[in-house]
């Protein structure tokens, strides 16, 4: 039978994400900085969208006259979106107390008459923008206290921070040392892993292969006496350990510029280093002839080396989290705050807006200006609509979550997505993109808001504790055991059972493991 082409038609059904689809998607995701390089981006490209030069500290004045007259917690008691605000349009139609300030309504042109409904929803959009009651920024501009941009800038701005590669390079410019050796110095210096160790033979660096032939890699021959005194020159630098070739090495670098008389503690290092590492201290009296005390002087000596001497320096900066959501308890009740303090107030250009007006309708230039106006109903929606999804997440985890709100970590309850979801008709895809990467400022402190979401066991009375409660279970009970007899993970079981939580001693393990609880054998002091 011979393959043949033919027409045919077919009907089906698929999904098609639109772009506005795809920006909100988008939008969700992000959190507060990326966010708001997000809203710069658009405002540099689109001619429609201003920057106000109303700032933080006006619209909290603006918010504060609003609450003298209603109070601080308003109706309900609490600062933000409605917990059922789904559209971003009407959320604050019908409210007085949300109206647009009169200093902002001032700056908005008016539209020509019976212009593209696009710019009627744009103003819109724009009056529940700069609202700052609807931003809820407020919140975050008290307690941060900015009331001068540069000096919040300084604030934020990491200090310089030096590299291991910079310090050691700088030991050695003020060496004195020929020039020969410096530069095969520098190479070992170039080659230390971010620990400050050399993972690689010295002799591999000055040569490399190519076909099966050893070749040079710098400009002449360097022998292995060079090399080891190359090497040898990188580790008389500070910090004391660098440049050693494993952790033994490393360890006894640091104990022969100590004073005294360390030779004891080089003998355990260079024979006993495993022995030291699952504690078998009593193996270690015993193969070197002396009392388990002098063991254990010994080891508390090795213990206050460092085997990570490059960890102290670093060419990266330090990554600051900005907290998306804040929750505050306000004369007994939880307020919630979605932080919007870093993204800009908005209007419209009016010099674009005069444009509109004197272009025929059916102009080019027109439908440019006009497909801006769409561009920005649709970033200014879908911020809205992220700012609406992240109250009403938050709003059923301090609803669920209460009681750690108020006593801390230990009592943290199950939660899945899938019950958040359910409880705001949302898809569970949604709640966790809404979650990706935001932090939450709680009573306890700042979390990551995936924190919240966790698996539990059944204590037997009808309540339930979270994974990480019983872990901090875990945890407390070896803090507290007899070092000298501690607890097996068995033991930890039948503790755990006698409270009402059943759990396999495999799982009391990994958790052990996860907190970086050694072995009751490694744990035990003799």
């Amino acid at each position: 039978m011979q393959p043949s082409m033919q027409l045919s038609h077919r009907m089906e059904q698929k999904i098609i994400m639109t772009r506005q689809m795809i920006q909100s998607i988008e939008m969700l995701q992000l959190p507060l900085m990326d966010l708001q390089q997000s809203i710069t981006a658009e405002l540099e490209a689109n001619p429609w969208l201003e920057p106000t030069e109303m700032g933080v500290e006006s619209q909290t004045e603006q918010a504060e006259e609003r609450e003298e007259g209603e109070g601080v917690d308003g109706e309900d008691g609490e600062v933000g979106l409605p917990p059922e605000s789904d559209s971003a349009l009407d959320t604050y139609a019908d409210d007085e107390r949300f109206a647009q300030p009169e200093a902002a309504e001032a700056e908005a042109p008016a539209p020509p008459d019976g212009d593209d409904p696009r710019l009627a929803r744009m103003e819109a959009l724009l009056e529940e923008w700069n609202d700052p009651r609807t931003r809820s920024d407020s919140g975050f501009s008290h307690r941060a206290g900015e009331d001068d941009a540069k000096l919040e800038a300084m604030r934020n701005t990491a200090a310089p921070n030096t590299s291991l590669e910079e310090h050691l390079l700088e030991q050695l410019h003020f060496s004195k040392e020929d020039e020969n050796m410096k530069e095969l110095a520098e190479v070992i210096i170039g080659s230390l892993d971010e620990h400050g160790m050399l993972k690689v033979a010295p002799m591999d660096l000055f040569y490399r292969s190519e076909g099966g032939v050893r070749v040079a890699a710098l400009d002449r021959e360097v022998s292995q006496d060079e090399a080891d005194l190359a090497l040898m020159l990188v580790q008389s630098f500070d910090p004391a350990g660098v440049g050693a070739r494993s952790l033994q090495e490393c360890l006894l670098l640091q104990l022969r510029r100590l004073p005294g008389d360390t030779s004891f503690e080089e003998q355990l290092i260079t024979k006993h280093l495993d022995d030291i590492s699952h504690n078998r201290l009593p193996k270690i009296a015993k193969d070197l002839g002396v009392s388990v005390e002098k063991v254990k002087e010994g080891v508390d000596h090795i213990s206050h080396l460092n085997p990570n001497p490059g960890r102290s320096f670093g060419g990266t900066r330090p990554q600051y989290v900005v907290p998306d959501v804040a929750v505050e308890e306000i004369e007994g009740k939880y307020v919630i705050n979605i932080n919007e303090h870093y993204l800009p107030s908005l209007r419209i250009s009016a010099e674009q807006l005069e444009l509109l007006r004197s272009e025929p309708k059916d102009s080019q230039t027109r439908e440019y200006l006009m497909n801006k106006v769409g561009s920005a109903v649709w970033l200014m929606e879908s911020v809205i609509q992220r700012r609406n999804t992240l109250y009403r997440i938050t709003e059923q985890i301090v609803d669920i979550q209460k009681a750690f709100l108020e006593h801390g970590p230990s009592h943290l309850k199950p939660l899945m997505m899938q019950e958040v979801a359910e409880r705001i008709g949302m898809h569970v895809s949604t709640v966790s993109r809404a979650l990706a990467g935001k932090y939450i400022q709680t009573p306890q402190g700042l979390f990551a808001m995936k924190y919240f979401f966790t698996g539990g066991f059944s204590t037997g009375d009808g309540e339930s504790e979270s994974n990480r409660a019983i872990m901090l279970k875990i945890k407390d009970m070896c803090d507290k055991e007899d070092k000298a007899e501690p607890l097996s993970d068995q033991e930890i079981v039948k503790r755990l059972e006698s409270e009402g939580i059943e759990i396999a001693r495999r799982t009391v393990a990994k958790y052990r493991e996860k907190l970086s609880i050694p072995s009751s054998r490694q744990r035990k002091t003799y």
